[in-house]
């Protein structure tokens, strides 16, 4: 008999309370079907405060749901710490930021399952949040591949629970800088257009005003050049691609920007050496989960960044 490869733990959120269990579980883990979480219900695999339910359980606030997946004999993969250096720019026994590299997944998705922050953290700490599963150990919120900055991990499940939190009910505040095409007649603006997944490209997000998710993007102009201007920008909301998406859509996408770029931005990359986008998470300003102590975390911008102003700066 094979041991169970991992219990995955989550409670349950004020939005998701009144669910049934099997529905809230197959959209909480990833690439798995209800059916087959039915089957793990039966099997007695999930408790709800300690308790096995059935199927048609209700999941209410605050409802702690263990679960033992994968089933034993079904584990198809183990995600191995790895040694990739870390930059932590803060830490305390409840929480760490890190600094992400671009190019560096936040977590394993389907076929890539190294060289991920998540396989540097396993590394380098022995306790770290499991809310989420292994595969996302200590992972709060996510940055795309190519995006680099703060990102924050969790230590421990109730850490990880009240970050959650705080991240939908907006009270951690983003800033990030971006660098996009154009220039602004504005000094700042904001950006309220639901997004949501393009029916025409499943891998990519798009303004969706009848079914996509609220959205709202605020942002400044903090430094103007002859094709371009350099932002900061403040996510309200936390949707995928959310900025790219709304700066694109307002016609000033991201520089080196390959999915939501236009012909004029691409232009530009070119000429500036851009290997991927020019967005970098500087900024996060929060009270702190367990003291509630305001805590302001920044992180200087990657090297290629800086790199790509200074020749802006020069002129090309």
């Amino acid at each position: 008999m094979k041991k169970v490869e991992n219990i995955l733990s989550f409670i349950v959120d004020s939005e998701s309370s009144g669910q049934r269990i099997d529905k809230f579980l197959s959209c909480k883990i990833k690439d798995t079907s209800r059916s087959h979480i039915q089957n793990i219900i039966n099997k007695d695999k999930v408790k709800v405060n300690d308790s096995t339910v059935n199927k048609h359980y209700r999941i209410a606030e605050k409802d702690i749901i263990s679960v033992e997946y994968p089933e034993e004999g079904e584990s198809n993969t183990s995600i191995k710490p790895q040694k990739i250096n870390l930059k932590v720019i803060y830490e305390d026994k409840y929480l760490l930021a890190i600094s992400k590299e671009p190019g560096m997944l936040t977590h394993p998705v389907p076929g890539f399952d190294k060289n991920t922050l998540v396989n540097a953290l396993l590394y380098h700490y022995n306790t770290l949040s499991n809310l989420s599963g292994k595969e996302r150990a200590g992972i709060v919120h996510r940055l795309d591949k190519n995006t680099s900055g703060l990102l924050i991990a969790a230590k421990d499940d109730n850490t990880h629970y009240l970050l959650s939190e705080k991240f939908k009910k907006r009270e951690i505040k983003k800033t990030y800088s971006a660098l996009v095409w154009g220039g602004f007649h504005e000094k700042r603006g904001e950006i309220n257009l639901p997004i949501g997944r393009s029916r025409l490209d499943r891998k990519k997000m798009c303004i969706s005003i009848d079914s996509g998710r609220s959205a709202i993007t605020r942002f400044e102009v903090a430094e103007e050049f002859k094709d371009a201007t350099l932002l900061n920008v403040y996510p309200e909301t936390g949707r995928t691609h959310q900025i790219r998406v709304h700066l694109s859509y307002i016609g000033h996408p991201v520089i080196g920007d390959e999915i939501y770029g236009n012909k004029d931005s691409k232009e530009i990359t070119g000429k500036l050496g851009m290997e991927r986008q020019f967005l970098h998470a500087k900024r996060l300003e929060f009270s702190h989960p367990a003291t509630e102590k305001k805590i302001i975390i920044e992180d200087e911008l990657s090297e290629d960044l800086v790199k790509c102003l200074k020749v802006l700066r020069e002129g090309i």
